[in-house]
């Protein structure tokens, strides 16, 4: 369990983040995430990748933190604790996060589940496909409708102006 949590906590982390579970609850979800994957271990059969499977348990998890969130009015996502080389860097990479979170927001939630995973996560539609127990030809169909409603968001804020802040 130990190594589990070594290999694929900062990445289930970020995952979490940018799926839409809140600041606040960040923590909170990888923490229920690992205790799922505690509990679930022995039932493990390996027909998917551990991956797979840790990100078909993410995916589950962050859909009641969003909706949690839905009730409770809480921020967007954050990342994992950062080790940045300096103020200068770790304020840009700060910003990036901010305009990233921003644009994920604007995604429907089927869009934005794969968006995340295949771009952010860089899965595979066949393993996307597992995770959200859906066909592949789907998940090819969620992600150009997503990459077009993401690219549509990113120039609606470039033409307007806008910033993050």
């Amino acid at each position: 369990m130990a190594a589990i949590y070594r290999t694929h906590a900062r990445p289930l982390w970020r995952a979490l983040g940018r799926l839409g579970v809140p600041p606040a609850a960040v923590e909170d979800a990888l923490h229920e995430l690992f205790i799922v994957v505690q509990r679930r271990l022995p039932e493990f059969e390996g027909r998917s990748a551990l991956r797979t499977w840790l990100y078909a348990i993410a995916i589950r998890i962050a859909r009641r933190f969003r909706e949690r969130a839905r009730r409770d009015s809480f921020e967007p996502a954050q990342e994992w604790p950062s080790q940045a080389s300096g103020p200068d860097t770790a304020l840009l990479e700060a910003e990036a996060l901010r305009l990233l979170d921003a644009l994920l927001a604007e995604l429907d939630e089927t869009k934005r589940e794969v968006f995340v995973l295949h771009e952010v996560e860089e899965l595979s539609a066949p393993q996307i496909a597992a995770i959200l127990e859906v066909n592949v030809n789907t998940v090819y169909s969620r992600l150009r409708e997503a990459k077009k409603a993401f690219a549509r968001a990113h120039a609606r804020r470039r033409f307007l102006g806008k910033d993050v802040r």
